[in-house]
């Protein structure tokens, strides 16, 4: 009984996985999102570029460069067919704060989600991360390139 109960959970364990698998492979790919935050007082423009890069073994890479920033982040994935949540690791170097020294996120906290949009680009949802103080609803930001 107990053999036959641990087969069984190993084999839904290995299907979810497999599922798991299928649903990162059809997300994985270069995205990316260019903010325009406006200008400066001084008018000197305020861009970021996002670059994602999702691989196919449930991690991924957001680099973000452009005014005053230059951060390079190692994340996790978790994903099913409509959704691709994007989680933070680490910083490339491994550690768990900025170069300022300063822990923005957490080890598997939600920087944000894509979802799956009709044949238009993914919507996404800031969560911990976002760019765009006051903006909660899902729209077009990433574009796969």
């Amino acid at each position: 009984m107990i053999k036959t109960t641990a087969a069984l959970a190993l084999g839904l364990l290995l299907s979810a996985g497999g599922a798991m698998a299928q649903a990162v492979d059809a997300w994985s790919g270069h995205y990316r999102y260019e903010h325009d935050g406006g200008r400066t007082a001084g008018g000197s423009p305020i861009a970021l570029t996002y670059d994602l890069r999702v691989g196919s073994q449930q991690s991924c890479r957001l680099d973000i460069t452009g005014f005053q920033t230059d951060e390079h982040i190692l994340c996790e994935i978790g994903a099913n067919a409509d959704n691709l949540w994007i989680r933070f690791r680490s910083y490339a170097d491994g550690k768990l704060v900025n170069r300022y020294n300063v822990a923005r996120f957490k080890p598997g906290q939600d920087l944000f989600r894509l979802r799956r949009n009709a044949g238009n680009p993914p919507l996404t949802e800031w969560q911990s991360m976002s760019p765009e103080t006051g903006r909660t609803a899902p729209a077009i930001r990433f574009k796969r390139v």
